[in-house]
């Protein structure tokens, strides 16, 4: 029998994190393992982060993607902010 509290459990999913440049401070050694619920994007991510929202080029995998890019569980996630050049 049921009770009212019992839901299954949520799904997770693990993923790699590399921080690159400027942002790589906010993590030890510029990376870490994140555990995400399942569906997470990149931006659930980087909230998850609690990164600056700024203009950034994300990596899955070896592939530019986008920040509604769904997840999958194992990825690795880089992240490189913005550059300046002069």
């Amino acid at each position: 029998m049921s009770g009212p509290d019992s839901r299954p459990p949520e799904r997770t999913l693990g993923v790699e994190v590399v921080l690159k440049g400027s942002l790589a401070a906010r993590l030890p050694g510029g990376r870490a393992r994140l555990v995400l619920a399942d569906g997470a994007s990149v931006g659930s991510l980087l909230a998850a982060l609690e990164l600056p929202d700024m203009q950034c080029v994300f990596v899955v995998n070896g592939s530019a993607v986008s920040r509604d890019t769904r997840l999958r569980d194992g990825d690795r996630v880089q992240v490189f902010p913005p550059m300046a050049g002069g």
